[in-house]
């Protein structure tokens, strides 16, 4: 009995983090968090506001999404400082993939139709979860998520043009967008671009000179009270207006069967994109501070939130970059602070709502604005310029696709230009002929040694890859290429396989191919340090015994003394004046 209870209870550990966090709870922590939980919820409201209002709701929905998103994760999550709740890429993304499916209903439809999106979301996750699919996220490398990132932000920025020059927005693409806000520059509210640049320009100045300030929620304050004084909305300038500060219904939204058919590319990408997003900020933390992330259990942290979101009217949510980097400058110290950042967002959303229906929706705005602006990712993509062309310009591509395509598929065309990128450099590998240094152990590349001598007769090749489809034929050619250009005739082969974690069905046969070649012209093909699954494949596919037992070498050194002892010592030579041209 003793070990069963012991088994469940690191089930109930691994399945329920926050429960493990609180039984451990270190005191001494409770005041920074606290403390971090007071500033991350002034954060969550404008911006749950502002979010609300991209995706279409109506903005109490946004902070009721951030409330319940921070309560399930801080039950659920792996991480002990990622903040999930509205975020802007969640919500562009939301908007896009609702605007043609709402067909011109109400705001009760598109509140069914988020709640709907969140639910699917949620259920997308939890069966990614339960079938440990957390290295999906390793296909979405750094180059498609910077330039995810700045797709997703140019859009966000697109989407509040209009509302900055005091214009209706119309369009749900980010050309549209734009050509909506350039036709129509003419009718510009003045008094409201000039609010939202002084708002953007505050935002930009707190940022730099009061971080620990929560700049968002000054600018919230402040505009409210200068738009009540001074009775902005009857100058022309649009006010969030009355706010209804009742509570959540809960249940599930009033949907139909074609509209999860419609959803669910939406649903995917989101879910894929949310993960990802995530999974890699929860690492960069759990990295800074010395704990380990469960990269499957952020699946069921995104499940839990999205399904309590979709439960409760709300929209789809995920891991908040912003608030989360606010979190840990406040020394924050575990999900405590999700559990009181969402106490502060209730009872503000419950009790002081009526404060803001003053609020210009130009403040929404230029806090969004500021927000993506700061979520633009420049620099790295001259770092990676620098580093390795091609991975900026696929951080290119993607940002592009996301543009003018949209966000799901932008990023699977630059997962497919990245897995084309992986393949051909797996088709024409990094290869070497291999000699010994004096003094030194081992075999070396006499590419990068002028000292490395070579013995006559005899090549060592080394192939940097694993064996397969792709690269069959290119090791054939190089194997042929080499014994022709040797300036003394070949004798024996000896592949140093070291490298060669893996060989398909077709490398094998390639391999045969090669192997009756070289028996053809009197070359005896050796196989040098290969790894088990090599060897077992080499066994099965019946090509060790044609190739001969004693042909496979457990090291390079192995193989050399054999061939010395077959054909007789020879004098090593120089390997600039025995090496064939470079191979790659």
């Amino acid at each position: 009995m003793k070990l069963s209870a012991d088994t469940l209870g690191h089930v109930l550990r691994r399945a329920l983090p926050g429960v493990e966090q609180a039984r451990t709870y270190p005191k001494r922590w409770l005041r920074a968090d606290m403390l971090a939980a007071l500033t991350v919820g002034a954060m969550l409201i404008p911006q749950g506001l502002a979010y609300a209002q991209i995706v279409g709701v109506r903005p109490v929905a946004g902070l009721y999404a951030g409330v319940f998103a921070m309560l399930a994760y801080a039950l659920f999550g792996p991480s002990r400082h990622l903040l999930l709740g509205p975020e802007a890429g969640a919500a562009i993304l939301t908007a896009t993939a609702l605007a043609p499916v709402v067909a011109g209903g109400g705001p009760e439809r598109l509140a069914s139709l988020a709640a709907l999106l969140a639910l699917m979301v949620g259920g997308i996750s939890l069966i990614g979860g339960l079938c440990r699919a957390g290295a999906l996220a390793d296909f979405l490398s750094r180059p498609i998520l910077i330039g995810y990132i700045n797709g997703a932000a140019l859009i966000i920025i697109g989407s509040q043009l209009a509302r900055m020059l005091g214009l209706e927005r119309k369009s749900n693409e980010f050309a549209g967008q734009l050509w909506e806000v350039a036709s129509n520059v003419g009718r510009t509210h003045e008094p409201t671009l000039l609010l939202g640049l002084g708002i953007i320009v505050a935002l930009v100045a707190m940022r730099s000179f009061l971080p620990r300030w929560p700049a968002p929620l000054v600018m919230v304050v402040l505009t409210t009270l200068a738009a009540s004084v001074f009775q902005l909305e009857h100058g022309g300038m649009k006010v969030v207006g009355s706010i209804s500060a009742e509570a959540p219904a809960f249940g599930l939204p009033s949907v139909g069967f074609a509209d999860f058919r419609a959803l669910l590319p939406a649903a995917l990408s989101l879910a894929l994109v949310n993960y990802a997003s995530s999974v890699l900020t929860g690492r960069i933390y759990a990295d800074r501070f010395g704990y380990r992330l469960d990269a499957n259990q952020e699946f069921f942290g995104q499940a839990a939130a999205n399904l309590v979101t979709g439960l409760t009217q709300g929209f789809p949510v995920t891991g908040s970059d912003s608030r989360t980097a606010v979190n840990a400058s406040m020394k924050g110290r575990t999900q405590l602070v999700g559990v009181g950042a969402a106490a502060v967002v209730l009872v503000f959303t419950l009790f002081l709502t009526p404060l803001l229906a003053k609020l210009p929706l130009v403040t929404l705005g230029a806090i969004v604005i500021v927000a993506a602006v700061y979520l633009l990712e420049v620099q790295p993509i001259i770092w990676l310029w620098r580093v390795r062309p091609v991975e900026a310009l696929l951080a290119v591509v993607t940002m592009l696709g996301v543009l003018l395509l949209g966000i799901l598929q932008g990023i699977l065309i630059a997962v497919a230009l990245a897995l084309v990128d992986l393949i051909r450099r797996a088709a024409h590998p990094h290869d070497a002929v291999l000699g010994e240094r004096e003094g030194v152990p081992g075999w070396h590349d006499v590419e990068g040694h002028a000292d490395a001598e070579t013995v006559p007769g005899l090549v060592v090749y080394r192939f940097d890859a694993p064996l397969f489809f792709a690269n069959a034929r290119f090791l054939r050619e190089q194997v042929r290429r080499l014994v022709a250009e040797s300036r003394v005739p070949v004798k024996w082969f000896v592949l140093d396989a070291s490298s060669v974690f893996d060989l398909d069905v077709t490398a094998a046969e390639g391999l045969e191919k090669l192997r009756r070649e070289l028996e053809g012209e009197g070359i005896v093909l050796a196989v040098a340090q290969a790894r088990a699954p090599m060897r077992s494949m080499l066994r099965r596919s019946g090509l060790l015994a044609r190739l001969g037992k004693e042909r496979l070498f457990p090291t390079v050194g192995a193989a050399v003394r054999a061939f010395q002892q077959e054909e007789g010592p020879r004098e090593p030579v120089m390997a600039e004046a025995a090496r064939p041209a470079p191979v790659h």
